[in-house]
């Protein structure tokens, strides 16, 4: 008698489970069947620098309980790992635009000095190497139809849908852009020349190859077009590693750097991109501006003509810039 009881509990507490679950939707109980995601009321989950570095932006509440109610359900029933970012705003009223008085209306218009400092919870999802991520754009597009059970009053069938990508808040601005994720990172570590080999914070890319263009040639060197059963994309990567090699058989420090979408060849490396003036803008250091003007387009005397830096038949950008050295995330 007693197991009988005891098995007909059992089977009381599974039944009220699923039932729980199902009412969330029969999507998106059957699309988290077998995921486990933690969802412990007496745990914050808010937000810190571990996680991301990129995330989705879903929605802000006024108060810290709002937020953290909802960020439980979302892990709880849709299974994504829900964190809550806590901001204070400052309004200062003495900047906002003030029209000029209008001699045709006689009430005189009073403006709010100062405004108390406003703090809101934002609920984002994570965690995400990269926004070209499949899961991340997956999951921000699940996240845009989603119908939360605690937001089914307000006026919108989808109140999500306003979600978007963006950093982890919690990083330092140095550390919120700049890394790749792990296919790009996969195909430039193992090559000798590797720009994510170097050491220093900032480059100069003096050419760059598009896999793909409109109304200009297709890519930098001298032909017009690429070799037969040969991508655009593919012959870029030729031209970037060619190039690469032939400025080190020079003793420059070049680097190579490849993605999905182009090739770029780099000279140099430098810890910061110059010297701030008075002014607000920036001189560049010698060394970099001297590797600008080596390697941009130049006016030929004779003709007066624009014509570009050619090495070995291929020609670089008309007008090299400084960029950051992107890198690949350590894996624990």
């Amino acid at each position: 008698m007693k197991k009988t009881f005891l098995f007909f509990l059992f089977a009381a507490v599974i039944a009220l489970s699923f039932a729980t679950a199902w009412a969330a939707g029969p999507l998106e109980f059957m699309k988290n069947i077998g995921k486990t995601v933690e969802a412990d009321p007496n745990k914050s989950y808010m937000l810190t620098d571990a996680e991301g570095p990129y995330l989705i932006y879903v929605m802000t509440f006024a108060t810290r309980q709002e937020a953290h109610a909802f960020v439980l359900e979302l892990r709880k029933t849709y299974k994504w790992n829900a964190y809550w970012y806590e901001k204070t705003f400052v309004h200062d009223a003495s900047k906002d635009f003030k029209p000029p008085p209008n001699p045709f209306f006689k009430t005189k218009i009073s403006y709010l000095k100062s405004r108390a400092p406003q703090t809101q919870y934002a609920v984002l999802v994570g965690n995400f190497v990269s926004m070209e991520d499949k899961q991340y754009e997956k999951t921000l597009e699940d996240i845009r139809k989603c119908k939360p059970a605690s937001l089914k009053n307000l006026p919108s069938p989808t109140p999500c849908v306003m979600a978007f990508g963006c950093s982890n808040p919690m990083l330092p601005p140095e550390h919120q852009r700049g890394f790749v994720d792990p296919y790009i990172a996969s195909i430039n570590s193992k090559r000798p020349y590797s720009l994510l080999q170097n050491p220093r914070r900032y480059t100069v890319q003096i050419a760059s190859f598009r896999g793909e263009s409109a109304g200009f040639a297709w890519n930098n060197t001298i032909e017009h077009k690429p070799p037969t059963g040969m991508s655009a994309l593919e012959q870029g990567e030729q031209n970037a590693v060619a190039l690469c090699k032939a400025l080190r058989d020079r003793g420059v420090e070049a680097y190579e750097f490849h993605d999905r979408y182009a090739s770029i060849v780099t000279v140099g490396s430098f810890d910061d991109d110059g010297q701030p003036m008075p002014d607000g803008t920036k001189r560049l250091h010698p060394q970099v501006q001297q590797i600008i003007d080596q390697y941009q387009m130049k006016t030929d005397p004779r003709t007066g003509s624009r014509i570009p830096h050619i090495i070995n038949g291929i020609a670089c950008d008309p007008q090299p810039k400084i960029i950051e050295v992107p890198r690949a995330r350590r894996t624990p």
